[in-house]
């Protein structure tokens, strides 16, 4: 199938999901109430539309895209399919961020631990990078990536061991804490998405620019050096882009598992390896399926709703076994 027409595909199945995702939930909407919503009288349903349903939507856009595209960077730069942005320490970086802020003595505004969830995933990641630098011979032009991975492996056990130690010192702060670390879009508005739409875009953009990049470091770093590839600039660059997006992902919603890790492989597997086609496919695909979970999420057990976290641990579980049994390169 030609790529083009794919990813035109895919554009057209993620605007579709997206409206209908719009009309679901604990109160259904019609469908021709969207698309003439100026003429909609009735105001309850306006309210749920523009405080709720939409701005959830645009968060869900964001976390879905920033995932996927942040775990295609990391599978590209450390040549590992099985790379996803929690080795960088940005989950368990967050969730020390977000679970200081619950602890807090005072009542603290729940949009307040965006920002600050968002600090600690990005203090996270620079750890392990200067970690790995200074373990690396100051002769050499770039960084082991065995290394990344290795580091990154240790401080996201320590980071978590240490949440769990405040989560044990929680006392009735734990529930709040649990949903949060689960994952979910519940109560995430227009400040969330004004946050972290730009930092976003200009990742995802950067992310496309650099696509010729990420073709040259998928050869292996000898050949990319001999290519004339600036390998150093290229793992700091896309080490700082999929910290960036996956940060504002797991400051949005908590940690959503196997967004970053499956919709990159199925992106790949649909569509190749070349980044200019993979990585607008795995936004696409990312968008459509943490749309469908939370759809599952808020409807399931309707009035009340599901981490949307939970949804794609159940979903993404079985298909990323499945991948692994598919593709022998896994």
């Amino acid at each position: 199938m030609n790529k083009n027409f794919l990813l035109i595909l895919l554009f057209i199945i993620t605007a579709a999901v997206c409206i209908l995702s719009l009309t679901l939930g604990a109160v259904k909407i019609p469908l021709a109430q969207i698309f003439n919503f100026n003429s909609v009288n009735d105001e309850a349903i306006r309210k749920v539309l523009l405080d709720i349903r939409i701005p959830r939507l645009l968060n869900t856009i964001i976390v879905g895209a920033s995932l996927s595209c942040s775990g295609m960077i990391l599978q590209s730069l450390l040549r590992n399919n099985l790379a996803e942005p929690g080795l960088l320490g940005i989950s368990a970086g967050a969730g020390l961020g977000a679970i200081l802020m619950f602890l807090l003595p005072a009542a603290v505004p729940f949009y307040y631990i965006t920002p600050v969830s968002f600090v600690f995933a990005i203090l996270s990641t620079l750890i392990i990078y200067v970690s790995a630098r200074i373990s690396t011979n100051k002769y050499s032009n770039f960084i082991s990536t065995n290394k990344i991975i290795l580091i990154g492996i240790a401080i996201s056990a320590l980071l978590a061991s240490v949440n769990g130690l405040l989560l044990i010192l929680a006392g009735q702060s734990v529930n709040q804490i649990l949903f949060w670390l689960n994952g979910g879009l519940a109560g995430r508005g227009w400040n969330e998405f004004t946050m972290t739409s730009i930092p976003v875009f200009i990742g995802i953009l950067s992310a496309f620019f650099f696509s010729k990049e990420l073709n040259i470091l998928n050869l292996g770093d000898e050949l990319a050096i001999s290519l004339g590839l600036n390998l150093k600039k290229i793992q700091i660059v896309s080490i700082l882009l999929s910290a960036l997006l996956a940060a504002c992902a797991v400051s949005i919603a908590g940690i959503i598992s196997f967004v970053g890790l499956i919709i990159p492989n199925i992106a790949k597997l649909m569509i190749g390896n070349d980044y200019r086609y993979s990585l607008p496919a795995s936004v696409f695909l990312g968008i459509i399926f943490l749309s469908i979970s939370d759809v599952i999420a808020r409807v399931i057990i309707a009035p009340a709703e599901l981490p949307v976290g939970i949804i794609t641990s159940f979903l993404g579980a079985p298909v990323f076994i499945w991948l692994i049994m598919k593709n022998k390169t896994i």
